[in-house]
């Protein structure tokens, strides 16, 4: 079974869960091939699992630039499946295929795409896809509710890890940490982006002012912005709102909080809820789709309302309140890590995948 994957490898953390797969299903002597930036960390890792590295990566949808390798390379080569990563990779990905007898598999980490939306029919709604990957049920069940694409065609696959990946690592010292040796810090990691629905953590954190041991440290791009900056300078708790923009290495930053919010209105499923979990912190997350499917309300986490900070507030003020509950509730976040969540299993359940779809062509 030989296998094209076109995806971006530009972080060793961030992108170790999706990278780690194609180490796996090389190891079980599947023929992989990576096309990837081309100054991509993982380039010797990846050769050093006998997989064929190639320095492309698509810059635009249809161009000749980002096209053409593709396209090469599939002539060149015996390729029995395509597998394809984001909005770039896809399209040129599918354009490539034209005419060439090879499966393509698409991943989809979020709601959508909408049947109205004619980009999608150049990517995940495209006659010639022969399989999605969707990373939780709750991202299936969007794209079924548009009846465009065959339910058959989609897979739930959830992204594994291996816990070695996150020990051993030393906590970020935050240096406001000095202004309350006893203070406690509050993380969410979020792109600031509407449907991560941060501006409802910051009214819930104004809500929660009178509790001076909190700070909420904010991660992700745009939170290092004069934007962000002027707006939390506003708040009368503003001192304690902190915005550091992305890292290259979020582990530090997790084992450092005492609480994880994710207070999306519409999320797939984020890594950072995994990366929470493996740390085994207490989580507060909102029943924005994919996170109620990992995190059990009361057992493993908290689940609350999307866009309702005072259900934030309180949940924080509980898990602020009894540290034997909150550290209750991370236990078992992780406990259904280490028995769920497993690396292994996404390595099993993709390479299901790939024999379903040659089996049925070749049937």
């Amino acid at each position: 079974m030989r296998v094209l994957v076109i995806s971006r490898y530009t972080n060793l953390v961030r992108h170790r869960s999706e990278a780690e797969v194609f180490i796996g299903l090389a190891k079980l002597g599947v023929l992989i091939t990576i096309m990837t930036n081309s100054d991509s960390p993982f380039k010797n890792i990846f050769r050093e699992a006998g997989i064929k590295v190639i320095p492309h990566h698509p810059e635009s949808r249809f161009s000749y630039r980002s096209v053409a390798p593709i396209r090469k390379e599939l002539s060149n080569e015996d390729y029995d499946i395509l597998h394809l990563f984001n909005s770039k990779s896809i399209p040129a990905g599918i354009r490539a295929a034209s005419g060439i007898n090879v499966k393509i598999i698409t991943y989809r980490g979020a709601k959508g795409p909408y049947w109205h939306d004619l980009s999608a029919y150049f990517s995940h709604f495209h006659p010639k896809v022969n399989a999605v990957i969707c990373i939780s049920d709750y991202v299936k069940s969007s794209l079924v509710k548009q009846r465009v694409i065959n339910s058959d065609k989609l897979h739930v696959i959830k992204k594994g890890v291996d816990i070695n990946w996150f020990h051993p690592i030393n906590k970020f010292e935050y240096a406001f940490k000095s202004i309350n040796p006893n203070c406690k810090i509050i993380t969410c990691v979020a792109h600031l982006r509407p449907v991560k629905g941060v501006d409802y953590l910051i009214q819930a954190t104004q809500i929660l002012e009178e509790f001076d041991d909190l700070h909420f440290v904010f991660i992700g791009k745009g939170t290092d912005t004069n934007q962000f900056h002027q707006k939390i300078s506003k708040l009368s708790n503003s001192s304690r709102l902190h915005g550091i923009g992305d890292v290259e290495d979020i582990r530090p930053h997790i084992k450092a909080c005492d609480i994880y919010v994710q207070p999306s209105i519409s999320e797939g499923l984020a890594k950072t809820l995994i990366e929470a979990m493996a740390y085994s912190k207490p989580i507060i997350a909102t029943c924005s789709g994919g996170p109620q499917e990992i995190i059990k309300d009361e057992v493993s986490g908290k689940i609350v309302p999307v866009k309702d900070p005072k259900a934030i507030a309180k949940a924080i003020k509980e898990l602020n309140g009894d540290y034997k509950y909150a550290n209750k509730l991370g236990e078992s976040a992780n406990i259904f890590l280490l028995r769920e969540l497993k690396i292994e299993s996404t390595i099993k359940k993709t390479l299901e995948v790939y024999k379903t779809i040659l089996k049925v062509s070749q049937g």
